[in-house]
């Protein structure tokens, strides 16, 4: 048994699979052909941005990563995307704080649709791994495009949003330099997502740079205009809750359709959806007697006299309801909607598995929690090396193929044209070369703080250059007479094997409609009422 497992080889990395490049096929063949005129321009005119910036990314994670910078970067990372909105803004709106919930949804729903939008829109790949080392405590986050980056949009975001509340305040309400903390604390969260994502090499300065400008955008709309959109959001005017409902829909209907497969659309859907419940019942609970009208109208009711105690009760009984209609929902929608697809041929969307495909989802497993509500680990580290994705194999063979056709090309006429392209290519290997004693020193140091995603073919007898011991770190196996090699085609399957996508069917587009309208609506108008029933509440205060 020893001697056998001494002989047996350590599986290989993606990156020294040998590419077969097909004769004719230009570098972005594929995203140009499938793209609209348009959509290809500004991916072609953005592209090369991303990739130049690999190798100064590379230089800084080499530079700059230790232990507990990982540790502190992955975790607040948590803190700047759509999982921790969803959980903090019902406990916003449940303890007395209606105002400000109602404009950071509002702010939060549109940096997840406009980042989500973009991304689907524009299709650009994050920084390649290797030679980046991605750290995440979500693998899905690899699955996604890379511009813009949606942390960078709501950190900048919500941090503004927040920062002009802390202005508008009485400073004499204040106790002394708190103010003055707070804010120092939102410059603290606004930096450390978006230097995160380069840290942790998620993004590219491009990706956080397009992400911040689209978050500027979003807090100065919604800021100039928030006493009149806070005004409609609580008001009894007829024409508003089918006004919201119908701009939900457009907005869902226009997302543009990914060429790979992106979890970015489901987000999209989940926020919208939000809003559409969650602003027809806040003007409906704005009408009952549950409500406060102080400091402003459709307040739900709480007070310190509470304790400890109920408040946390207050939580947990919310979320549990919240949990609850999820689960009853979605379930009772997976028995309705197939029918109805199938009667109607209803249209679905690319990597959507249609109605037409299956017999019923009444068996389908559902989960504990809405998928965008999952809580990551919150212990250990994954670094994540290697093709992750459809768009991560894209991007390799793309680089390989705008470096052989250079080289066929040839001349200082080729060379200058397709130095753009491959200049992030070209010096990623020196610096490898530069850094290659330095890194496995690192390896046995900082780069083990956790756990490491080798990506391994099971089932395959294919070999990859580095593999992973038991205690994560990372060796390197050379072993060129077994190389194989693969074309796109080959390398897709194997990454697919490897990272198996999640099954979305046609009618979970509906399903999240339904289930993430009424959690927005049972946050603000159901469990306030609920909380008075079972004597959760606090005393109304109506001016």
């Amino acid at each position: 048994m020893v001697a056998g497992t001494q002989n047996e080889k350590p599986p290989l990395l993606d990156e020294d699979f040998d590419i077969e490049i097909p004769a004719g096929i230009a570098p972005e063949a594929y995203y140009d052909s499938q793209l609209s005129p348009l959509r290809a321009a500004i991916r072609r005119f953005l592209l090369p941005y991303i990739r130049s910036e690999t190798p100064i990314l590379h230089r800084m994670q080499l530079k700059v990563r230790h232990p507990i910078l990982d540790v502190y970067f992955s975790t607040t990372a948590f803190s700047g995307n759509h999982t921790f909105f969803m959980i903090a803004l019902p406990v916003l709106f449940w303890f007395g704080f209606s105002e400000i919930a109602r404009g950071f949804t509002l702010i939060a729903a549109m940096g997840v649709y406009w980042a989500g939008f973009f991304k689907d829109y524009l299709c650009l790949p994050r920084p390649l791994s290797p030679p980046i080392v991605r750290l995440s405590r979500s693998k899905s986050t690899c699955q996604e495009y890379g511009f813009p980056s949606s942390h960078s949009t709501n950190a900048v975001s919500v941090a503004l949003f927040l920062y002009c509340h802390l202005l508008t305040t009485d400073p004499a309400s204040w106790s002394p330099y708190t103010r003055e903390l707070s804010i120092f604390g939102l410059i603290v969260y606004a930096v450390s997502i978006v230097y995160g994502r380069l840290y942790c090499g998620m993004h590219s300065i491009t990706d956080c740079v397009g992400g911040s400008m689209i978050g500027l955008t979003i807090w100065a709309t919604q800021w100039t205009f928030r006493q009149t959109i806070e005004y409609y959001m609580v008001s009894p005017v007829w024409w508003v809750p089918p006004l919201v409902v119908a701009t939900g829909i457009f907005l869902v209907s226009i997302i543009p359709d990914p060429i790979d497969d992106c979890p970015c659309f489901d987000d999209c859907v989940a926020f919208i959806a939000v809003l559409m419940g969650l602003i027809p019942a806040s003007i409906h609970f704005a009408s009952t007697s549950y409500s406060s009208n102080y400091p402003v109208p459709a307040t739900i009711p709480y007070s310190t006299d509470l304790g400890i105690i109920k408040s946390v009760l207050r939580l947990v009984f919310g979320v549990g309801t919240l949990f609850v209609w999820r689960l009853a929902a979605k379930k009772a929608l997976y028995v309705l909607l197939p029918p109805v697809y199938k009667l109607f041929s209803l249209p679905y969307r690319p990597h959507f598995i249609p109605a037409s495909t299956y017999n019923t989802l009444s068996t389908y497993p559902i989960g504990k929690v809405p998928s965008v509500i999952d809580l990551p680990s919150m212990t250990g580290n994954v670094e994540i090396v290697g093709l992750q994705s459809a768009m991560d194999v894209h991007e390799k063979f793309s680089l390989a193929a705008a470096a052989q056709a250079l080289e066929q090309e040839g001349g200082l006429r080729a060379r200058k044209a397709g130095a753009g392209v491959v200049s992030a290519h070209q010096e990623i290997n020196m610096d490898e070369k530069r850094d290659e004693s330095s890194q496995h020193g690192r390896d046995a140091s900082v780069l083990s703080n956790g756990s490491t995603e080798c990506g391994e073919d099971s089932g395959s007898d294919i070999e990859k250059k580095a593999y992973c011991n038991g205690n994560g770190h990372h060796h390197s196996y050379h072993s060129k007479e077994n190389t194989k090699i693969e074309d796109e085609a080959e390398a897709l399957l194997r990454v697919e094997r490897m990272h198996p996508p999640k099954n979305r069917f046609d009618v979970d587009i509906v399903s999240k409609l339904v289930v993430y309208a009424g959690i927005g609506a049972l946050a603000v108008d159901g469990i306030p009422i609920l909380f008075e029933i079972v004597g959760l509440g606090a005393p109304v205060i109506r001016i």
